[in-house]
């Protein structure tokens, strides 16, 4: 008898089915997008049941269908079950079956090869500020790949607002996008490697919601332990804040704006206050969107989704800047590099779209 990775979620998988509530059709964003339930957790749940009573078999197609889904969690957050844990393991299955999606595979060799998923990329954004760079701090600062080679601005903001630190010489991926793609023995190796690099520090920083919960969530749930203490930068802006080192002028006075929360940075790990704290502290009015924190809407790009149907990803995208248009505010905050990549490529222009840490750069003053 096969054994499978869903195997351990069979329960939760029964249970969905039997109770058919079907709450996870409110806001789920491929099934905003495509209408179908099957692209639901319960039709997920629907199709890996019949498979595992052998009355489905693996299938390429079943991989494609699998493959369309943000891992945002919002099924979880109106279910108490993490859906997108049984959908990794589920993709790992019809990955061992030999059904895998050719983007995500080269998404994967790039990792390998140049511990990046963006393939080839130049390391010039270390030389920029060598003035800050600290090789002996105790504190490093981990851009992850987006903002270190997409979105540079938000990892250039961050670098001016932060005391010396240090950062890697050679970039190296935490592994999300290969864990959330169903190549999690693959992620494990790539953890391990950045855990050998990290531990010599007391303090990791990140401005990636992605990275932030790989290393504080998905980590101890592979089983790895991180000495380090880990923080967003929210959260370690918010403590040099409250602590009296970083001053925040009021340059948002006047403003307002409104805040979507990043769904591996809300739901993902409960961080929800820490950004609001800081836009009220430089003066910025923050309007709420119908869904926000545990119920907001996925911006559309995470899972490997946006890298193998863009459009998809960029009308997931549109429904939430036409959320954010009707609050009236000025300005759209994320606190992640994809969400603002997303949202960017979504909103055509009509909202601007900005991470926090590119506002903190115009409004810190940090104290010696």
């Amino acid at each position: 008898m096969n054994t499978y990775h869903i195997d351990a979620y069979k329960g939760d998988i029964y249970t969905c089915v039997r109770s058919r509530c079907g709450f996870c059709f409110h806001a789920c964003p491929v099934f905003l997008s495509k209408g179908f339930e099957t692209y639901t957790s319960r039709g997920k749940c629907m199709i890996m049941k019949a498979f595992l009573e052998g009355k489905l078999p693996a299938s390429q197609g079943l991989a494609d269908r699998f493959a369309l889904c943000t891992t945002c969690g919002y099924c979880t957050s109106v279910c108490d079950v993490d859906r997108p844990e049984i959908f990794n393991a589920f993709r790992e299955d019809l990955r061992d079956a030999g059904y895998t999606i050719p983007r995500h595979d080269e998404i994967k060799e790039n990792v390998e090869k140049q511990h990046s998923p963006y393939g080839s990329h130049d390391e010039s954004l270390a030389s920029r500020f060598a003035w800050k760079i600290d090789h002996d701090s105790p504190l490093l600062y981990y851009a992850g790949c987006t903002a270190r080679y997409r979105e540079r601005t938000i990892a250039e903001a961050m670098m001016m607002v932060l005391p010396s630190f240090d950062l890697l010489e050679e970039a190296m991926c935490c592994g999300s996008v290969l864990y959330r793609t169903g190549y999690r023995d693959d992620a494990m190796r790539q953890a391990r490697a950045l855990v050998s690099r990290i531990e010599r520090y007391s303090t990791v920083v990140t401005t990636c919601a992605g990275c932030y919960k790989t290393l504080t969530r998905d980590y101890p749930a592979m089983g790895l332990q991180i000495r380090p203490e880990v923080l967003h930068c929210t959260q370690y802006l918010v403590r040099e804040y409250k602590g009296g080192r970083l001053t925040l002028s009021p340059v948002g006075k006047g403003t307002k704006v409104t805040y979507h929360d990043p769904c591996h940075l809300g739901r993902g790990t409960c961080e929800y206050d820490a950004p609001r704290i800081l836009l009220e502290a430089m003066g910025y009015e923050v309007i709420e969107m119908e869904h926000t924190r545990e119920m907001a809407l996925c911006c559309g790009a995470g899972g490997g989704l946006k890298s193998i149907d863009d459009s998809m990803a960029t009308r997931i995208g549109s429904m939430r800047m036409e959320e954010a248009k009707r609050t009236g505010a000025s300005l759209l905050v994320t606190a992640c590099p994809f969400c603002v990549r997303n949202l960017r490529d979504a909103g055509g222009g009509e909202l601007d779209v900005v991470d926090i840490t590119e506002l903190i750069a115009q409004s810190a003053r940090r104290e010696k």
